[in-house]
């Protein structure tokens, strides 16, 4: 993939003179096969660090904290272009065990976030928003919902475009690979079978990431996942936790284990969480996911993104105070009771500054999806923002 030189004024801004690189007029699987699209766009020129300059990140040698959660980067074609835009710690979008379809189109929409409306310590309970009737002209401004329902291609595809994707990488460069388990076919999910398979699967796909090349593995607990707790969703209950990351550590050895999560309305349950990972010997913490909320279309009561999915993960510039106060907490669990988690941080990074505010909030490694695709020149627009000694 060639690069040039390219001004600083030329780097400026991308959205919405340019559209998103991931078409949200087209479907995931769309969007999987043909994307990205930045197709005749010129990649920006990039002088690496010195090597003394580069940072540990779970064993690996990285030349800026810099990353892409999983999400986005759908396969081997998104991993390239994203390396060479300047993000230098890549996942691969999440995996299952087995093909598994994604949600119809729309995936994604816009939607109004009244300002204040998403308070840090104030998440509990249903949000209603609407689907907006205006395009966002800036990137602090960008606010979307999304709804993928956790596709995933074929292991057959899978076996061959992971390591497609760790060779177009460059030193300095990692990737990690996302995975989750399927719930057996006509389960709740719940009970001690259905557990016990979900388990099992899980672990299977995480081997699977493993013998395909992931270095480093991340367990996607923060979607609505079913098995384990009641409530459907992983992260929150620190025996499932403990459960399931137990097994996969045990099955991946010296692989290091992330776990993503998303937002805890109570500081207990978040320490209690942080320091199940750490005995279960989990390498890194990753939060936060989207913030979910129930949004409707425009002057209406209907789900925007069709019957059935009246909720979906809010993303983009809105969320940014729910992360950062969820990092700043996070850091002060990790100090306070000195577990051995590295702490990844995601979820609203949309500006170059954005970045420092995730790193100097106790990310060792700050990382952004919505913002990514939008402006896919922000890498490159913090390195050159860094470079004014800023």
């Amino acid at each position: 993939m060639a690069s040039q030189e390219i001004s600083g004024g030329d780097l400026f801004q991308w959205w919405p003179a340019n559209p998103p690189i991931y078409d949200i007029n087209k479907s995931y699987a769309e969007n999987a096969e043909f994307g990205p699209f930045m197709h005749g766009h010129p990649i920006p020129a990039r002088a690496f660090p010195p090597r003394d300059q580069w940072i540990d990140f779970l064993g690996h040698k990285v030349a800026s904290p810099l990353g892409v959660p999983a999400g986005p980067l759908l396969t081997s074609n998104w991993i390239e272009l994203a390396a060479a835009l300047g993000f230098d710690v890549l996942s691969y979008k999440s995996i299952r065990s087995r093909a598994h379809p994604g949600h119809p189109a729309p995936n994604v929409v816009y939607v109004d976030i009244p300002e204040g409306y998403l308070e840090p310590h104030a998440l509990a309970g249903s949000r209603l928003v609407q689907q907006s009737t205006r395009v966002p002209q800036c990137m602090s401004e960008l606010a979307i919902t999304n709804s993928f329902g956790m596709p995933s291609k074929s292991i057959e595809f899978l076996r061959e475009d992971i390591p497609r994707a760790n060779a177009s990488l460059k030193d300095g460069q990692v990737m990690i690979v996302s995975v989750t388990g399927t719930p057996p076919a006509g389960s709740s999910g719940h009970g001690s079978a259905a557990e016990t398979e979900f388990v099992r699967d899980f672990v299977e796909v995480a081997e699977f990431a493993k013998s395909c090349g992931a270095k480093i593995v991340e367990a996607n607990f923060s979607c609505p996942n079913l098995g384990g707790s009641g409530s459907g969703v992983l992260y929150q209950d620190p025996k499932s936790v403990r459960d399931i990351a137990t097994h996969l550590t045990q099955a991946l050895g010296d692989t290091p284990l992330i776990i993503k999560v998303g937002t805890y309305d109570d500081k207990q349950q978040m320490a209690d969480v942080f320091r199940t990972a750490a005995q279960s010997r989990v390498a890194a913490v990753c939060g936060i996911n989207s913030v979910s909320m129930q949004v409707v279309a425009a002057g209406t009561d209907r789900p925007a993104l069709g019957e059935g999915r009246l909720s979906s993960g809010v993303c983009g510039a809105p969320i940014k105070r729910v992360a950062v106060d969820f990092l700043r907490e996070a850091r002060s669990i990790i100090d306070r009771e000195q577990l051995k988690l590295t702490l990844i941080g995601c979820g609203g990074i949309c500006t170059p500054s954005d970045f420092q505010e995730f790193l100097d909030a106790g990310a060792q490694v700050a990382m952004t999806a919505t913002g990514m695709m939008w402006d896919p020149y922000l890498a490159a627009r913090f390195f050159g923002w860094k470079a004014q000694g800023r």
